[in-house]
């Protein structure tokens, strides 16, 4: 979990090189406070293998990549977002049915044959597990559809400060001040984030009513924007 809450900083790199997004500083310092926050409320949980911190970074890298190009997508042919779940999870069963097949479907008959069976409680967890993440998958491509893929990157951070918190309370782990300190400044970076965002947004409408004055090769001035036109000396409404 450390190591996804990272996905901000490679969203935002990742955007700038493949979509030329480019953010204001606000937006880069408001990122600061989400990734620091989540990583100090997961401190308490860390364990450290190299092997799995580089899996890890990895699977982050990827699941960056996976939402740019998938609103890339999105925007490009305007194709439904729910369309192009469906044809991702295609993709993806012929992909890896191959592989469970191989590793896990063996294990489970090897399992089931045995004495110690897996129980109805666990398939019943396993079913609910499912069903469970196809609607994470529904709400997750919904939002994407909407929201850039830095705010969807934000907002699976901050999904993490939820996650945190009901596992203390379900799983019973103790509570301690660097959780509740980690959990209230990635809050706070995100409620930073919404507000440098919107600031942005403000901005780039200023900019596009603002008037933009042209000289024309004989001499004349045209002035464009907010339904205005100027020759020279004097304005008329278009």
């Amino acid at each position: 979990m450390l190591t996804l809450a990272t996905m901000p900083i490679f969203t935002v790199i990742l955007s700038r090189i493949i979509l030329r997004e480019k953010q204001t500083g606000r937006v880069y310092l408001s990122l600061v406070p989400i990734v620091g926050g989540v990583a100090i409320a997961t401190l308490t949980e860390l364990s450290f293998n190299f092997i799995g911190l580089i899996s890890a970074l990895a699977s982050t890298v990827a699941f960056s990549l996976q939402t740019i190009y998938s609103k890339k997508v999105l925007c490009d042919t305007g194709l439904h977002h729910l369309r192009l779940l469906f044809i991702l999870g295609r993709l993806a069963l012929i992909m890896f049915l191959p592989v469970w097949i191989i590793y896990d479907l063996k294990s489970l008959i090897v399992e089931s044959l045995s004495v110690n069976s897996i129980s109805y409680n666990v398939l019943g967890l396993l079913l609910l597990d499912g069903i469970l993440n196809w609607l994470q998958n529904i709400v997750a491509f919904s939002v994407m559809s909407i929201v850039t893929p830095l705010t969807y990157a934000v907002a699976n951070a901050s999904k993490r400060i939820f996650v945190i918190a009901v596992t203390l309370f379900i799983l019973g782990n103790p509570v301690t001040g660097l959780n509740i300190f980690g959990m209230t400044l990635a809050i706070t970076g995100v409620f930073c984030y919404n507000k440098a965002k919107y600031d942005q947004r403000q901005e780039q409408k200023k900019i596009t009513l603002l008037p933009v004055y042209t000289e024309l090769s004989n001499g004349s001035a045209t002035l464009q924007g907010n339904g205005w036109s100027s020759d020279k000396h004097r304005l008329l409404a278009v």
